[in-house]
């Protein structure tokens, strides 16, 4: 049986997957530094400031995956939400297990409230962006800056979320790779917490209205759906897309295939019309 590969092949082989995607054109792409950790800044053609800014909190098992490597998505995310998206680099595992990178989450989303009238955002509609261990990461920060008082969010958008770590999903188990990646972002801590179970939260009142994204062939989709059912339950506007056909990763396919990119779109129409984006009326499907 081959050794399996250490977390800087496994990084390269996911960045090097990544690279092929096609980028699409937006207004402005510019390089920051966000409460101390890189951050890229993206707006899209057209709209006028001050405009909504969402947070994104890349996938790749917490362990893979950067700004660069996640390029591709965050500009089609921010041509179809005509909002504008700040990437922001978290501290990954297996070297800063949780809860590193809900602190650095936390700390953008303040920084980026402080600064929102220099780079022209509206502070009034910032929201979380996550994909994959993203969403929870973006989840997690949500719950903590509720708690906390911090700055007031405007929206949620989770694109295939985990939401529970207590166990491996039932739908046959997760690929190997996966498996020992969960293990170096959980480390030591109680799986049972609500920042690494956010299903198991208490109380997902204090969330702000939330968009889900799942797909049909989704191995995390059981508890997407538990945990949407959850937040309807819990009074949270709650919008669930739950595409037919799709898989767990769709993101990055929307410039390759038609139902990633009509899901992506019709992700957008949501948050254009939550945000009051200017074109929603529009294009919003």
């Amino acid at each position: 049986m081959p050794e399996p590969l250490t977390v800087s092949q496994l990084r390269d082989r996911h960045d090097q997957m990544m690279s092929k995607l096609p980028r699409p054109d937006v207004a402005e792409v510019r390089d920051l530094t966000v409460a101390g950790r890189p951050a890229r800044l993206y707006r899209p053609h057209g709209a006028a400031e001050p405009q909504p800014a969402l947070v994104f909190f890349h996938g790749g098992g917490w362990a893979l995956g950067g700004i660069e490597s996640y390029d591709p998505v965050v500009r089609s995310l921010t041509r179809a939400c005509d909002a504008a998206y700040i990437s922001v680099a978290y501290r990954r595992p297996p070297e800063h297990p949780h809860p590193a990178a809900v602190d650095d989450a936390v700390s953008a989303v303040e920084w980026i409230a402080g600064h929102a009238a220099e780079l022209g955002l509206d502070p009034r509609r910032i929201g979380l962006v996550g994909e994959s261990g993203g969403g929870q990461i973006a989840l997690a920060a949500a719950l903590r800056l509720a708690a906390s008082g911090g700055p007031a969010l405007a929206l949620l958008l989770l694109a295939y979320p985990a939401v529970d770590l207590r166990a491996e999903p039932p739908s046959g188990g997760l690929p190997d790779d996966l498996r020992r990646m969960i293990e170096w972002y959980v480390g030591d801590c109680d799986r049972t917490a609500p920042e690494v179970s956010p299903l198991l939260a208490p109380d997902l009142s204090v969330l702000p209205p939330t968009v889900v994204a799942t797909g049909e062939f989704d191995f995390l989709r059981g508890q997407i759906r538990e945990f949407t059912a959850r937040l309807r339950s819990a009074g949270v506007p709650t919008t669930l897309v739950d595409g037919d056909g799709l898989d767990h990763g769709f993101l990055a396919w929307g410039g390759l295939a038609r139902r990633p990119a009509e899901a992506i779109t019709l992700l957008g129409g949501h948050v254009r019309r939550a945000l009051g984006c200017t074109a929603a009326a529009d294009t919003a499907p």
